[in-house]
């Protein structure tokens, strides 16, 4: 890699977090992800090299089928183009910058023939109206345009296709034009807004006013906005210097929500515009999109956009797409309605005595596959439950109309009743259907609706749908053959495919010991499992939680128990009787959450791991054991998941002790804000062992823990279909009942490290107002504070603490997102 040039603002290091500089290097080499660069401060008479991570602002294009540079995957002439839903409209918005030369309208053409594309919404054509005729007829000669020219600078145009739309203007405004879209061939029919917002952010507000008051207007008709918006929602949209301001991504982030608009998910360039220039000038945004709103969901849940290459404008061009994919290895997953369906208890009794040979867990997960093709057939039986309900609630009308011609008509009443019942029944099933789909737990009684399930089902779905991924080179994967590799491969490397196998002893730490766990409590914990702390692990499972990879949701075993409960009771008890754990029980789903607005690479995503519901009752009986002697165990500096401590008490005490550092008559104080990185998936194995050795658990009980950590399987879940099959060598799963207590404990160590440090080391001197209460660290889950004076000796204990730690557990502090604040700092 060869230095070519550097920005003023590096050279004169005056804004050393906005570093950059331009280098030269070979495009088929391996890129360096981080520098190391020698800090210009001194540490005991040495320079002390510091790593900085690297950020490439723009990387060129790969194609990772052809290798050629310019173009990717999706783009590349020898990919086969997807082909769109024939229902929906194919649209697109361009902000071409002017549509009078050969070039630009040439472009426009070839984009419309590319993409099949039936209207287009072209903006800032910067043509006048007396050549705009001319124009139109040499751009797309055969095709509709509408223009307004009433408005002086006529930024918008909009073109369609007569012979497969039809199109009519409902409303126009110098910001946007509103019409609705019928698709003649399909007879389909939407609502379009495409719209170029002002510069100015005085200006964008008369459009954000615009947007709401068309919201208002709409209700179950498909919705969709596209342009230019001329706006950010956050930092994550811009690249380079700015100055959008806070109040203009709030103002904007504050439409969408209040004008119930979703994103739609995209595939291609994450920035729409490039102001052209090169150095320290260039300034990329995301200043395009597509948004829709809950009808459009409903009506399309599986489209996406496409940001084009710019061609011959700064702006890349959006292009609406509909691809129904068909989904590879179909996830099973009960419905929790199932159990009020008529025929469903029956259907359990008959089939459950399958016979089935093996240990006990082994025959429970026979019958559980046994069971699944049986309720896949009755689930059929009972179609669209939406359409159920709209059914029953039509037959109820006739009946009632009926019973006011014929009042005292008994055959009739009796049907009114009948009729009653079965509306009841369908609307009570579909709001079980919609909420375990959902996810609401906080709707109750009176709160079913339809709108607020279905609007919340859809834009959870298009917010987790992932068509593309940026891999650690910066190329932009869109093949979903190479996005499903490149997120197993990820995960694969940070489970880790080698465990690390010492033999660690913390007995030094247990003089610190808040408690160490007695001979009582130890019998106390591996004591015979009973069949009710069974039931009652069981039934405190929430049922609308989703399930593991066998599809099994907690409300099954429930609504069943009297049939199934004795074989999962002997599947339970034999995990604890020999202490070994089925692979299949252990088997585990990862579904991957979005941690950011617009998600790019695979760290955006947060996993969560969905395991099974016989898995999750066994650490839940565990989990309830540990209770009787967490608390004991545990230092008030951490009161997360410990029961009858709450976390706000740790958070009023950070408060109080971080007030005040602007004052300078107080005495030198440092805090340490420590973010661990990735806390849950890097803890290593041998060291949460050990800590359970340190506070005296008994070895049948870590024998279980042990089991249950290390027999783990992973796959993953990418639109709705399963994906890789691998093991882990380290971490804990977020979504074990049983890890949180685990990183607990784990965390209890840290505060025992550091408490045998601080009082061996008599030079350390403690935060102000903590020497007596021994306040060093506060834990709040993964996040960490640590006080200490602000002098150098102490801030180097603390740092020599952190060291130590993540070489024994493998959690070490993210820096970019770990924070130091001082006051009055001493370097002697």
């Amino acid at each position: 890699m060869e230095y070519w040039t550097m920005d003023s603002v590096t050279k004169q290091c005056s804004r050393l977090d906005y570093a950059r500089v331009c280098v030269m290097l070979d495009y088929n080499s391996t890129l360096p992800k981080h520098v190391v660069i020698i800090s210009p401060f001194l540490r005991g008479g040495r320079e002390v090299p510091v790593r900085v991570d690297i950020e490439y602002e723009w990387l060129p294009q790969r194609c990772k089928d052809c290798q050629s540079l310019g173009h990717t995957a999706a783009y590349c002439p020898e990919t086969k183009k997807p082909v769109n839903d024939p229902s929906m409209i194919s649209a697109a918005a361009w902000n071409v910058r002017g549509l009078n030369g050969i070039a630009h309208q040439k472009s426009v053409g070839q984009l419309v023939g590319e993409f099949q594309v039936q209207f287009l919404g072209l903006l800032e054509t910067r043509v006048r109206a007396p050549n705009a005729q001319i124009i139109q007829k040499s751009t797309l000669p055969t095709w509709r345009w509408f223009v307004d020219y009433n408005d002086p600078g006529s930024r918008i145009w909009l073109a369609w296709c007569e012979e497969e739309v039809e199109v009519n203007i409902l409303a126009v405004d110098k910001q946007f034009i509103h019409c609705d879209m019928t698709n003649k061939k399909e007879h389909t029919k939407c609502l379009i807004t495409v719209l170029y917002g002002d510069n100015e952010l005085t200006g964008r507000r008369e459009l954000w006013h615009g947007i709401l008051q068309l919201s208002r207007t709409i209700t179950d008709e498909p919705w969709l906005v596209m342009g230019d918006f001329n706006a950010v929602i956050d930092d994550s949209e811009v690249s380079g210097y700015a100055a959008d301001t806070r109040v203009s991504m709030a103002e904007f982030l504050e439409c969408i929500t209040e004008s119930e608009l979703n994103h739609l998910p995209f595939t291609g360039a994450h920035f729409t515009w490039h102001n052209c220039s090169d150095g320290g000038r260039s300034l990329w945004k995301r200043l395009d999109r597509m948004l829709v709103n809950e009808a459009w969901l409903v009506k399309w849940p599986q489209s996406k956009y496409v940001s084009a290459n710019p061609r011959t404008s700064d702006h890349s061009p959006l292009i609406l797409q509909g691809q129904d994919r068909r989904m590879d290895n179909y996830i099973f997953r009960f419905e929790n309605y199932m159990t009020k369906m008529q025929g469903f208890q029956r259907l359990i009794e008959d089939h459950w005595s399958h016979n089935v040979r093996g240990t006990a867990m082994y025959k429970l997960t026979g019958k559980l596959k046994y069971m699944k093709p049986l309720l896949r057939a009755l689930k059929k039986t009972h179609g669209n439950l939406s359409y159920n309900v709209e059914q029953a609630a039509f037959f109820l009308q006739q009946a009632q109309q009926l019973i006011q011609e014929f009042k005292h008509n008994s055959i009739l009443l009796q049907l009114e009743t009948c009729c009653r019942m079965i509306y009841c029944k369908a609307v009570s099933m579909e709001v079980i259907m919609l909420k375990q789909r959902a996810k609401l737990a906080w709707l109750k009684g009176g709160d079913h609706s339809s709108k607020i399930f279905f609007r919340k089902i859809n834009a959870r779905r298009a917010s987790q749908r992932i068509y593309q991924v940026q891999n650690d080179t910066g190329t932009l994967l869109t093949d979903f053959a190479a996005v499903k590799d490149e997120f197993v491969t990820y995960y694969k490397q940070l489970f880790g495919e080698t465990r690390r196998q010492s033999q660690l002893n913390l007995d030094h730490l247990q003089p610190y010991a808040k408690h160490l766990i007695s001979e009582d409590e130890a019998e106390q914990l591996i004591a015979p499992i009973q069949r009710h702390e069974i039931k009652d692990a069981l039934f405190d499972i929430n049922e609308d939680s989703a399930p593991g990879p066998d599809g099994f949701s907690s409300c099954f075993f429930k609504a069943t128990w009297t049939v199934v409960g004795e074989d999962v009771c002997q599947a339970v008890m034999e995990f604890f009787n020999h202490g070994r754990l089925l692979k299949q029980l252990n088997a585990t789903l990862i579904t991957l959450i979005p941690k950011v607005q617009m998600p790019i690479k695979v760290g955006d995503f947060r996993p969560i791991s969905c395991c099974n519901v016989v898995y999750k009752i066994i650490t839940k009986v565990m989990v309830t054991r540990m209770h009787l002697v967490l608390e004991k165990l545990i230092d008030s500096c951490q009161n997360a998941f410990v029961p009858g401590r709450s976390i706000s008490d740790n958070i009023l005490l950070a408060q109080e002790l971080l007030s005040g550092y602007n004052q300078k008559k107080l005495p030198p104080r440092c805090t340490v804000k420590v973010d661990l990185q990735k806390a849950y998936d890097m803890v290593e194995w041998d060291y949460l062992l050990a800590v359970l050795r340190l506070f005296k658990f008994p070895n049948k009980f870590i024998m279980w823990i042990e089991q249950c950590i290390t027999t783990a399987s992973f796959s993953i879940s990418l639109n709705g279909s399963i994906h890789g099959f691998f093991s882990s060598s380290r971490g804990l799963r977020q979504g074990d009942p049983i890890s949180p207590y685990l990183f607990v404990l784990v965390m209890e160590s840290l505060h025992l490290l550091i408490k045998s440090k601080v009082t061996r080391d008599t030079a350390f001197q403690y935060h102000w107002r903590c020497k007596e209460l021994g306040i060093v660290n506060l834990c709040f889950a993964d996040d960490l504070l640590l006080f200490c004076k602000a002098d150098l000796h102490s801030v180097t204990v603390l740092h020599s603490i952190l060291q130590e730690f993540k070489d024994l557990s493998g959690l070490q502090a993210n820096a970019q997102k770990s924070q130091v604040l001082l006051s009055k700092l001493q370097i002697k």
